[in-house]
């Protein structure tokens, strides 16, 4: 089993050296509820990979990179060994609800959750409004390895880890059920795959893959979960892919859209707007072929050379999205519509 490495808390430690000089009972109970939440999740590093783009991702190499996550275990009894689901984060880094709602809405669910952070160990806090500060391979790659680091741990369950990502996690989540994408980058694992992925209002306007006339998923079982007033990454883009895909991998691939959710409808924190966000929510959909990574325009079948790739963005990207929610009803319907996929595919009882 390999050991995970458990991060010090040093801050919680001067407020106890300050409790005991200053006898502050309030103090200490404050140190009670920060300790609380401290120790629900337990940082762990583990080793990833930095590839510089997609394509490296597909056909080229990394450069070895320790990227950390927040574990964290099951609140109900578990028989056996323990299933995990790996959370995979947007553009704006790990925000509270992947930590204070999303892990453990799964812990009650009897998994154990390994909350990924793609941005901070690579000194980035958001990418909202540039999304080359991290490459786009990152967050999918940083799955790759976290699939295969909770693999190893002889506590866990290999057969049963599953994926949820939102928004640029959502890529991840979706990107991860590739074949050629986790033979490049787990060369080593070729019989590890996720067993479930949940993308959450990703973007399908450049993440449409083929590879010899396949979409060349794993063939896990799939939910994409996605906004129907999404001006980020609209939904609009991904039912295409999805439908198709549907036809080569029947009953296996499964979505959602929900009538006037946002972007980030998970979101219990209102309505925003982001005049800096970037999207790509008016450009054409793009198809990858994943041997010779040429890129053709979906319906016209136009091909657009690499050489034409800037133009063709520079033209169609624009800013200003928005994204949340007033209050919790879509996060209600996900938890449900996730529930009964994770039951369909006997995850959960």
């Amino acid at each position: 089993m390999i050991q995970p490495r458990r991060m010090p808390y040093p801050f919680f430690s001067s407020i106890v050296r300050s409790c005991y000089r200053h006898g502050g009972i309030g103090l200490l109970l404050s140190l009670s509820l920060l300790t609380a939440r401290a120790h629900a999740d337990e940082k762990i590093t583990f080793p990833s990979a930095d590839f510089s783009d997609k394509y490296q991702m597909a056909l080229g190499s990394g450069k070895p990179r320790e990227i950390f996550g927040y574990l964290s275990m099951p609140t109900v009894a578990v028989a056996g060994k323990i299933p995990v689901m790996v959370i995979a984060h947007g553009s704006g880094g790990v925000e509270p609800k992947e930590r204070n709602f999303w892990a453990p809405y799964f812990n009650q669910l009897g998994f154990a959750t390994f909350v990924v952070d793609s941005f901070t160990p690579r000194g980035v806090t958001r990418t909202v409004d540039d999304q080359t500060l991290v490459s786009r391979a990152a967050n999918t790659v940083d799955a790759f390895h976290a699939l295969a680091f909770l693999a190893a741990d002889a506590r866990f369950d290999a057969n049963r880890i599953g994926i949820i990502g939102f928004s640029r996690g959502g890529n991840a989540a979706n990107e991860t059920a590739t074949l050629t994408f986790r033979d490049n980058v787990l060369p080593q694992h070729k019989n590890l795959q996720f067993a479930f992925h949940i993308p959450m209002y990703v973007g399908c306007q450049d993440g449409r893959y083929r590879k010899n006339n396949s979409f060349d998923k794993t063939g896990a079982p799939m939910l994409f979960l996605l906004g129907g007033s999404d001006n980020y990454t609209p939904a609009a883009q991904c039912v295409g892919l999805i439908t198709d895909m549907q036809q080569e991998y029947p009953g296996v691939i499964d979505y959602r859209v929900y009538d006037g959710a946002n972007h980030g409808f998970d979101g219990d924190y209102g309505v925003k707007y982001d005049g800096l966000g970037t999207t790509s929510r008016d450009c054409a959909v793009l198809e990858i072929d994943l041997k010779t990574w040429t890129r053709h325009i979906t319906g016209s079948g136009e091909l657009l050379p690499a050489a034409k790739v800037g133009e063709f963005y520079k033209k169609c990207v624009s800013r200003g999205v928005t994204f949340g929610a007033a209050n919790t009803r879509y996060r209600e319907m996900a938890k449900q519509d996730i529930e009964a996929f994770l039951r369909k595919i006997n995850m959960i009882n």
